[in-house]
């Protein structure tokens, strides 16, 4: 049973995602606060073009959520996550169905920095090119392999046009394959890889760009990483 499961995950995520994905399984049952997770950073190109043909237009009425909006108890976040990222000038857009006002997925957009819930860890657009951070998409479980993924992706990108950003970038878990390829099918492109673990409270992360190799505790400072598009080195390191 557990090779079976291991050869579709290898055929799935590859060899080295595959290995790392069974060795955080093993950490967290020895532990519940060990494990080995990793995570791809992937830069998403904004576009002028619609991400979907008019004929393909889901059902699906997408609106942004403002402070306050009595939607905002349906999100399966906490008050202080999304205080915080209101706070921070972040955006939310949020998928309904026209008929009701049930929730079928949100995606959160920051234009500052973004520190990890997961993680001590804090993400950071580049000065330039001007970018955003998506930091959180969701999709309902009954809306997932429909086209509310991409309706989101599509209100995200006017929106980001408006303000002349021109990369969006995300986090994402390499085993998560539904979302990746999601994703990629909308044009994003692997960036930069994170490969964290963690012992307790010491938590260690490779990252494949600067500082590389970073270590913290709880009562330490977060290491912080900006992330950049495609054809744009780092210059510099940051520290929150």
């Amino acid at each position: 049973m557990f090779f079976n499961g291991f050869r579709l995950r290898h055929q799935e995520l590859g060899a080295s995602a595959a290995i790392i994905e069974a060795a955080d399984a093993l950490l967290r049952r020895l532990k519940s606060d060990w494990g080995c997770p990793r995570y791809y950073l992937l830069a998403q190109p904004v576009t002028d073009s619609a991400l979907l043909p008019p004929r393909r237009q889901p059902r699906v009425m997408v609106r942004q959520l403002l402070p306050g909006d009595t939607a905002l108890e349906q999100l399966p976040r906490t008050q202080e996550q999304i205080a915080d990222r209101f706070a921070s000038g972040g955006i939310c857009l949020a998928a309904f169905r026209p008929d009701r006002e049930a929730l079928l997925g949100f995606i959160w957009l920051l234009f500052g920095p973004c520190r990890e819930p997961e993680h001590r860890c804090v993400l950071y657009p580049p000065e330039a090119p001007p970018c955003a951070l998506d930091v959180d998409v969701y999709v309902h479980a009954e809306a997932r392999g429909s086209l509310v993924f991409a309706q989101l992706w599509q209100a995200a990108n006017e929106v980001l046009l408006s303000r002349g950003v021109e990369w969006s970038l995300s986090r994402i878990s390499a085993f998560n394959v539904r979302s990746l390829r999601a994703h990629q099918r909308l044009g994003a492109r692997r960036v930069g890889t994170l490969q964290y673990l963690k012992f307790g409270g010491l938590e260690v992360v490779f990252a494949s760009c600067p500082p590389y190799i970073s270590w913290s505790h709880p009562a330490g400072r977060a290491p912080s990483i900006t992330v950049r598009p495609p054809g744009r080195p780092d210059v510099r390191n940051q520290t929150a």
